[in-house]
């Protein structure tokens, strides 16, 4: 609140000016209250502060193992989501351990090791470079 002291015409007025949060001045003359309203010296309405989406972390592609799947023989790396086969890393007759790397699967533009869950001699690969493969299906079978 401010506080004025002026004259007019001789006679010497006091006056206080208060600004609401609406923009209006609430001005005091000798008791008498005024509501002045000057538009350009309205407030703008108080901005509507959002919270801002977290984006989500960006995680370097670990291996991925699958569980043992249904298929004819029972044993199967399963794909463990929709990508494209970018690299197969064994054939059949190879011997792999559990966490061993078969093959790549690029999904949503990361790569990912698709790691056999158990070992067990490769009886088949069922996949090939550049197959477009589906989350759930075979794609090494495990004797």
């Amino acid at each position: 609140m401010k506080e004025y002291k002026f004259k007019i015409g001789g006679k010497d007025y006091a006056a206080t000016v208060a600004e609401r949060e609406d923009g209006i001045l609430e001005v005091t003359v000798d008791g008498k209250i005024y509501n002045v309203e000057l538009p350009e010296h309205k407030k703008a309405p108080a901005p509507v502060v959002k919270p801002a989406v977290a984006q989500a972390p960006v995680v370097a592609s670990a291996p991925v193992a699958v569980k043992q799947g249904p298929d004819a023989s029972g044993n199967a790396v399963i794909a463990p989501l929709n990508g494209k086969i970018t690299q197969v890393l064994v054939k059949a007759g190879d011997t792999v351990a559990a966490g061993d790397t078969v093959c790549m699967l690029e999904a949503m533009k990361m790569e990912n090791s698709i790691t056999a869950e158990f070992g067990g001699t490769v009886k088949a690969v069922l996949v090939n470079v550049g197959d477009q493969v589906d989350g759930g299906q075979a794609l090494v079978e495990l004797a």
